[in-house]
């Protein structure tokens, strides 16, 4: 706006005479920017309503259906073991409830290291070190999903290895304070369990060292049962018998025969195999001896056979030769040195090298001397009565009298051995596991590559269906193998993931793995089993982690049986909750919640009445005629409590008798007092206890509301019989059904007052478009007549303006006159 200076010369007061010459312009600016204000806000006035109309809308759409009124409550007789909630789809009635197993997550305790052992740590401290390149320190962290190999370097710290965990999907933390490994897997159950295993030697050397050697994988380790191998096993009580299918099938047919002969002296071994089959007639089938067929013979070997596990002894010689490699000196006068002995040869040569003068032998004894030294100079028996080299101060090792104490000798003889690594590269056994690996996963491999191929024209159809039954015919080959189904079988066991919780096969894993890898780790597990079975060598178990494994949580309902990674059991609408495991079954009872679908319908009448009084309230509300939106120039006349006064007067008024929230008021009304017919019966809200109170007993403007006979919260009608509650317990059917017809016809008045049209919006009950439009022509109409005021304003003040000038010169030229006259 730009500054004048105006009535200088004439001395009037210009700004109050433009303001009083254009004040008829400026009127009607200002009665359209009122009215413009006055229609915000009833814009504003309806939109907070039509959000309040719109929740009701929503709310009886999804009460129009029987699945919004199946509350269900339960009893359990004991909460102590159980909990449980009901859906709507939960049979009424009581069920027997079993506990047999409570869902647990997988978790490691680790042993307790030696007290100064912190995050920032070096596995070297530990005495954790990769002797050479061919015996890394690696280990294997296999959760449900995938297996990760860890090799743990000497410079690693702890919190470097804690991060490694991490990665390979557990939750992993060492405890300073308790110098204690803590792990766990992510998720409970049984697929939530993980192993922790040694790839190597100084794998092995490292768990221990870690104190994460756990008691469940040394029982892994040491029992054949779990490194399925070689032949099929069958362990009674007094005999472990080994048969390949043929010799099953034969051994079937002489438990036959002796079953048949009277006469015949009764063989042990046949009892058991019997025992054994009638102990388990869900895998075997009930057996009678007497009249079974042939091919029953045949299906019953069969699951037999298949039901056993490989055995690991004898897989690998008792007698194995390993190699101890060292060097002595540095530069030129640098020597290597390699030993090649088996248990037994080590014992003559550790009895030996305190005699010797054989330059090799002493200089094998002065490097065991610097490596043995202190760490394993006595030998103690622990409480499982396994002898091992504990760690000590006594200096030296005295080969004397190493070489008088068997069981000195014995110990510090495995402990070398064990150290020792394998020239595997002629080794039978591990170009067995090499050869059936390479072709189980080159034929993985080749179908999923066939599978990859494009198939868009029919070209590339025909090619890619050409591929792949090459590649299956190949995978198909190596799989008939009878070596290969024996190591494949072993490596999914001990080493494998399946490809998800839904696809129990294993063909990802053998895709993915590293050849190599997986070769050397799963010869080093045979081999360490055969030489623990076979007494070679003896795992150390001083300081040996706590491993709980992930368990499904199991019940029984009604007798049948049902699992989960949970403790928390959904079966047809019933959730149960187990906490504890029940010795005795305990019943669940579930019934119709009568409480609950009161209180449903409650919440349904009282969002009904809050809408109903408030629409009341807002049409019947005072006049505000003489009443208008304040300008800038009234606003400065009054005070900010007056002001607010002023205008809450006029926005309470914005709907009073408007003809909109008159049509929602009267079909809502009319919804509900509708009569409905159930099953042939005329049913109305009365006839539950439910009423409007009528004009003259209810509060100015809740004469449409809804109240509850006997509803204990409402004075007006508490004393009264409670006839809705009596209705729900004795049949919540026929509230049920009137309910749903209710909200129907509600949901369907509604729904016709907020379809969309020229003047409003879908879901919308006012005129919202027409209100839009309305507000933006005022925009225009107050533009226009700002325009125009300034027009005037600019008009008057340049005519002002000349008159100023001209006074000006007429004043300067009367002042030269008098002058010149001498005035």
């Amino acid at each position: 706006m730009p500054i004048r200076l105006s009535g200088l010369a004439s001395g009037l007061d210009t700004e109050a005479i433009v303001g009083a010459l254009v004040s008829a312009y400026s009127y009607k600016k200002d009665k359209y920017v009122k009215a413009q204000t006055k229609l915000s806000w009833k814009q504003e006035a309806w939109s907070t309503l039509n959000s309040k109309v719109y929740s009701l809308y929503t709310s009886v759409g999804t009460m129009r259906y029987s699945s919004n009124y199946t509350a269900k409550k339960t009893t359990v007789s004991d909460t102590s073991k159980a909990t449980a909630t009901a859906s709507g789809s939960a049979i009424n009635g009581t069920q027997t409830l079993k506990i047999t197993e409570l869902a647990k997550t997988a978790f490691i305790t680790g042993g307790e290291l030696d007290g100064s052992v912190t995050g920032s740590s070096t596995m070297v401290s530990l005495g954790i070190k990769n002797s050479n390149a061919l015996d890394k320190a690696s280990i294997a962290v296999r959760t449900g999903t995938k297996t990760t190999n860890i090799e743990i370097d000497s410079s690693m710290t702890i919190n470097q290895f804690v991060n490694k965990l991490n990665e390979a999907g557990v939750i992993a933390n060492f405890d300073e304070k308790n110098q204690r490994f803590f792990i766990s897997s992510k998720t409970s159950g049984k697929e939530g369990d993980f192993s922790i295993s040694a790839n190597s030697s100084q794998g092995l050397n490292a768990l221990n060292k870690l104190g994460l050697m756990s008691k469940t994988e040394i029982d892994d380790i040491t029992k054949s049962t779990s490194n399925t191998l070689a032949k099929k096993l069958f362990d009674f009580t007094t005999a472990k018998n080994y048969y390949d299918l043929s010799d099953t099938k034969s051994l079937l047919a002489k438990i036959k025969e002796y079953k048949n002969d009277s006469s015949a002296t009764a063989n042990t071994e046949y009892d058991e195999i019997v025992s054994y089959i009638a102990s388990d007639t869900d895998k075997f089938g009930a057996v009678d001896w007497s009249t079974i067929s042939e091919d029953d013979l045949s299906t019953l070997a069969t699951k037999l056979y298949n039901s056993a596990t490989y055995d690991t002894t004898g897989t690998k010689s008792t007698a194995i030769t390993r190699t101890l490699k060292f060097s002595v000196g540095e530069g030129d006068d640098k020597k290597e040195y390699s030993f090649q002995k088996n248990l037994d040869g080590w014992k003559e040569l550790l009895a030996e090298i305190g005699d010797s003068t054989d330059e090799d032998v002493v200089a094998l004894g002065d490097y065991l001397n610097k490596t043995f030294a202190g760490e394993v100079y006595k030998t103690e028996t622990t409480d499982a009565g396994i002898q091992v080299l504990k760690f000590g101060t006594d200096g030296a090792i005295d080969w004397s009298e190493i070489a008088g104490d068997s069981d000195k000798l014995e110990a510090l003889a495995k402990q070398i051995y064990s150290k020792s690594t394998y020239d595997i590269s002629n080794d039978a056994t591990y170009q067995e596991i090499s050869k059936s690996i390479n072709e189980i996963r080159d034929g993985y491999v080749a179908v999923a590559e066939a599978k990859a191929l494009p198939a868009t024209t029919s070209e590339e159809i025909a090619i890619r269906s050409a591929k792949m039954q090459a590649a299956q015919e190949q995978l198909d080959a190596a799989l008939a193998d009878p070596t290969n189904q024996k190591w494949k079988e072993y490596v999914e066991t001990n080493f494998g993931v399946t490809n998800s919780a839904y696809d129990s096969s294993y063909s990802d894993f053998w895709i993915q793995s590293d050849n190599l890898e997986l070769v050397q780790s799963v010869f080093y597990r045979v081999d360490l089993a055969a030489n623990v079975t076979a007494g070679n060598m003896e795992l150390d178990n001083s300081n040996t982690a706590t491993k709980v494994k992930g368990q499904d949580a199991s019940i029984e309902l009604n007798g049948v049986t049902y699992t989960s990674n949970t403790n928390s059991i959904t079966v047809n609408g019933l959730t149960i909750e187990a906490m504890a495991t029940t010795p005795d079954a305990i019943s669940v009872t579930v019934a119709n919640d009568t409480d609950a679908l009161y209180d449903k319908v409650k919440d349904f009448l009282t969002s009904y009445n809050n809408l109903m009084n408030e629409m009341q309230k807002l049409y019947n509300a005072d006049s505000a005629k003489d009443y208008e939106p304040l300008t800038d120039d009234e606003k400065a006349e009054m005070s900010e409590k007056e002001i607010e006064k002023w205008e809450q007067k006029i926005k309470d008024s914005l709907l009073r008798r408007d003809t909109s929230l008159s049509g929602i008021i009267s079909a809502m009304t009319m919804s509900m007092m509708q009569v409905y017919e159930v099953n042939g019966e005329k049913l109305s809200w009365s006839v539950f206890g439910v009423h409007t109170l009528g004009t003259l007993n209810a509060e100015k403007n809740e004469g449409y509301a809804y109240h509850i006979d006997g509803d204990s919260e409402d004075s007006k009608t508490s004393g009264n019989e409670e006839k809705l509650r009596a209705a729900l317990a004795s049949d919540p059917d026929r509230v049920i059904e009137f309910l749903k017809q209710v909200t129907s016809g509600l949901y369907k008045s509604l729904d016709e007052k907020m379809k969309s049209t020229a003047v409003k919006s879908v879901y919308t009950v006012y005129n919202d478009k027409e209100m839009a439009s309305e507000y933006s022509n005022y925009s225009s109409l107050i533009k226009t007549w700002t325009d125009r005021v300034q027009d005037m304003e600019d008009a008057y003040y340049k005519k002002f303006a000349a008159m100023e000038s001209a006074l000006a010169t007429l004043q300067s030229n009367s002042s030269s006159i008098s002058s010149l006259l001498g005035g």
